[in-house]
């Protein structure tokens, strides 16, 4: 839905996704971001098998659940995994079908931080404003050395993602929280581009992004069913970082601020991750090696998923899923202002020719 100037004419459409389980979060998240997101349309996703609360009387508010996901997916329903907030991947598939500006997606627990009423507006000035990158590396310090531009020495890149962060409770593992537990210390939010051919741990609780980006934004096999946990946001991450280094698209991360409330259950946290935390050492290394041949975002995914090579029952079932992902986007989309460069992947060792599907 658009949020129009105040002479009418239409400036920018927003699509809010976020997944719940309870009745009572979702409906003091609505209250709390009612005058923010008055012109916005809000997707709740319900973890539930069928909608166990009515929220009909909310304006621009639209509510989905498991029901919802078999009917549209049939026998491929599984792709949209249950009792995790991956399932908020649903949710991304409806707003692509509204075709927005740009979509956010928030969990339940996050609340504006002051009155919220800019929140919307720059997480869109992060996605239209372009993204600096570093160029260019000195020899030394101190001076700099002959041949360092004096003026132009960023390359400026358009912003697909912009990953904002949290204030209260931020977004720790349970090894970390246990630690914080004696020895606290202070998270800072930093506003930044993230480096070309560097990650970063991409939390699902605050971003905005353009639609165009999923294709490649899903949220992977997680929570009931699947032996990893609470690493679909991080791992899709990796992925998103991965194509956009490679099409030279930029990701940005700090503001806008959200207040997280509500600190997970470090135990509950520490047994859903542990069979992930070997894994995450290794996941980014297996996508960083993969040669990206594609030119738009649909390609490169495709080729990640054919790529992923690590062992075990699960990856065989996550390459499937991610191919199916692909299949419910007919067409590529290719963001404007396609910049002119070329991505860092002619820096990168090639996939080896077995690990790819055919």
């Amino acid at each position: 839905m658009s949020m129009d100037k105040e002479d009418g004419t239409p400036q920018m459409t927003c699509s809010i996704v976020v997944p719940t389980i309870r009745e009572h979060s979702i409906r003091e998240f609505l209250a709390s971001w009612a005058k923010t997101f008055s012109s916005a349309h809000v997707i709740i996703v319900e973890d539930n098998p069928t909608r166990t609360f009515d929220l009909a009387a909310y304006p621009h508010v639209t509510h989905f659940s498991w029901e919802d996901i078999d009917r549209d997916f049939g026998s491929d329903s599984w792709i949209i995994p249950r009792r995790t907030d991956c399932i908020r991947s649903y949710g991304f598939l409806k707003a692509y079908q509204d075709h927005p500006d740009m979509v956010i997606t928030l969990d339940d627990d996050c609340y504006p931080s002051g009155d919220g009423a800019q929140f919307i507006h720059r997480h869109w000035q992060a996605l239209t404003q372009p993204a600096l990158s570093n160029a260019w590396q000195e020899t030394g310090e101190g001076v700099p050395t002959r041949g360092i531009p004096y003026f132009q020495r960023h390359r400026e890149w358009t912003c697909l993602l912009n990953h904002g962060l949290w204030d209260h409770v931020p977004d720790f593992d349970a090894p970390t929280q246990l630690v914080q537990a004696r020895f606290p210390r202070q998270f800072t939010a930093v506003n930044q581009t993230i480096p070309v051919g560097q990650y970063f741990p991409m939390c699902g609780m605050n971003i905005a992004f353009r639609p165009e980006l999923i294709p490649a934004l899903y949220f992977l096999l997680m929570g009931q069913g699947y032996q990893y946990d609470r690493f679909g946001d991080i791992w899709s991450g990796i992925i998103v970082k991965k194509i956009c280094d490679h099409l030279g698209y930029a990701i940005k991360s700090g503001d806008p601020i959200v207040t997280h409330k509500r600190a997970s259950n470090v135990w509950a946290n520490l047994r859903k991750e542990a069979p992930g935390l070997e894994v995450n050492e290794e996941f980014w290394q297996v996508i960083d090696q993969v040669r990206l041949e594609g030119t738009t975002i649909l390609e490169c995914y495709r080729e990640i998923a054919k790529s992923l090579t690590l062992e075990g029952q699960y990856w065989p079932a996550l390459r499937e899923a991610m191919l199916l992902w692909t299949t419910l986007f007919d067409r590529d989309v290719v963001p404007s202002e396609l910049p002119s460069h070329v991505g860092i992947d002619a820096c990168l060792s090639p996939a080896p020719k077995s690990a790819l599907i055919t």
